[in-house]
């Protein structure tokens, strides 16, 4: 009788907290939503981001700062370890689909309505912002609905018929078609009365209430942020130029990807990874900023669509390794494979004559026996510049990884054995670029396990109006249904089933 009891009393319990949930989702209503998403941003990529950020006297990251924490499992409708375009439609409809389906049901037939398109039905205006292609995967999933995520021209062209108020990112892929010989997308978004701008300039000049295509690279990327040249827009600035474009009574919905961390993760680029999460985070400080003068309108969640590479901290290493190993690298390994192809194209292609570029770029060198007991001396005696020359000091196994990842990287590529060794090592990347990256890993307290996506379960950080109902363990596919809650009440009960 008494198990019973219990059973009742949990039961009436459990239905309390639902109807209290589904009456707060009712009446509290957020006027304005920014929806952040890392790309491929998983628990070990904040947590170095943090260490990096501490270590170099800037402080804690923002978007740990939120007042609450969930987390999220990442399943596609057809496999365990989900691609972004799955991913995506998850978090921008409620509903699972397969690998490679962008914003339809896993039989590529029927379409599925977003948030976004819910809040612009709504009245509020809505934007969406990237670092990567504004026809990539997981900014389509918020406006397009595609067989395939490669359908670049169709996707474009839906990102134009969408009626969005602001793009802002890299660029349009493949903006002509496969073939070249199509309409233009950018002319098609200007017959639709979008502005098509190209620089700061022309961003800054731009006013409230005209729609706007801001592509800062031609059908490209932005920069890593490591690269990014003065004058370069940064996610951030898009964000913030987003928020004063957007601002109005009707409130918006702003969805703001990272989407190079993925890309760097790919890469098992720790360095690259760890500055674009940075990058990420400072957009988030300025959603942070709008806020305090809305604090009781503004919802603001952060999370990921999954996690790539697997990548995994040291603690114990990374406490005295981390900064001083990762801050030596001065560029993304993608930047460093266009100095590689040009030194393949010459004519003394020698590992010596490599080292300089490796230790330039990656701060990795060889100390001769008796540098290397100089610097010991000196580090014996505290000298924090000689501690950091050791750390980074090659050992004879780490130059011999280096050789002989520089013995393929000189071969022409359809000539080099991609057998499952290479692809262990190297994946499909440059090998020496890769070994590189991975040796300075290695010494700032870093590993990986993949080159590709993970099944692991992301984390989620929220702030403002309906912010806690983003608290817990749940699926991904929740997430659209707790932002249908808060900007269409109607629609909350949309994702019913979804999983």
């Amino acid at each position: 009788m008494n198990r019973l009891l219990r059973y009742v009393a949990l039961t009436l319990l459990i239905l309390l907290l639902f109807a209290a949930a589904a009456f707060g989702g009712a009446n509290e209503r957020a006027k304005y939503v920014f929806l952040f998403i890392g790309d491929g941003m998983g628990e070990a990529q904040v947590e170095a981001a943090e260490l990096y950020s501490v270590a170099s006297g800037n402080g804690p990251l923002a978007l740990r700062g939120l007042a609450v924490r969930g987390k999220i499992s990442t399943r596609s409708a057809n496999a365990a370890v989900t691609d972004s375009a799955a991913a995506g439609t998850a978090l921008a409809t409620g509903f699972k689909t397969n690998n490679g389906v962008l914003g339809m049901d896993p039989s590529g037939a029927k379409k599925l309505p977003t948030v976004a398109e819910v809040a612009r039905d709504r009245g509020m205006k809505v934007g969406v912002v990237t670092s990567v292609f504004l026809n990539d995967a997981t900014p389509a999933a918020f406006y397009a609905a595609r067989p395939s995520r490669t359908d670049f021209y169709e996707i474009g062209v839906q990102m134009v018929e969408s009626g969005f108020d602001y793009f802002a990112g890299g660029g349009v892929n493949r903006r002509a078609g496969r073939k070249g010989d199509l309409k233009d997308v950018y002319d098609l978004a200007r017959e639709k009365g979008y502005r098509v701008l190209r620089t700061r300039a022309e961003l800054a000049a731009a006013r409230p209430g005209t729609k706007i295509i801001a592509a800062a690279s031609v059908g490209g990327a932005l920069p890593y942020e490591t690269d990014r040249p003065t004058g370069s827009p940064s996610l951030a600035e898009f964000t913030k130029r987003g928020i004063e474009l957007l601002d109005n009574p009707d409130g918006f919905f702003m969805m703001v990807e990272g989407g190079r961390i993925d890309w760097a993760c790919h890469r098992n680029d720790a360095a690259a990874a760890v500055r674009d999460v940075l990058a990420f985070d400072a957009a988030v400080k300025e959603a942070l900023a709008f806020a305090r003068a809305r604090p009781n309108d503004t919802l603001i969640v952060v999370l990921a669509d999954h996690e790539t590479g697997g990548m995994r901290v040291d603690a114990e290493r990374a406490a005295a390794n981390f900064f001083p190993a990762l801050s030596a690298q001065r560029e993304s390994s993608e930047s460093f494979d266009e100095k590689l192809e040009r030194f393949r194209k010459g004519t003394a292609r020698t590992f010596e004559r490599m080292a300089p570029l490796l230790a330039e770029c990656f701060g990795l060198r060889a100390p001769s026996p008796a540098e290397r007991a100089a610097l010991e001396a000196r580090a014996k005696k505290g000298d924090g510049a000689a501690r950091t020359a050791l750390l980074l000091a090659l050992s004879e196994e780490e130059l011999d990884e280096l050789r002989t990842a520089f013995a393929q990287s000189m071969r022409a590529k359809e000539q080099r054995k991609r057998d499952r060794d290479y692809l262990r090592r190297y994946g499909p990347y440059e090998p020496l670029s890769t070994t590189a990256t991975r040796i300075l890993n290695r010494k700032a307290g870093i590993e990986w396990s993949s080159f590709a996506h993970t099944g692991v379960d992301v984390p989620v950080f929220a702030q403002g109006a309906g912010a806690p109902l983003f608290a817990g363990e749940y699926d991904n596919t929740d997430v659209a249904g707790k932002l249908f809650s808060l900007i269409a009440p109607s629609q909350g009960a949309g994702t019913a089933g979804a999983r």
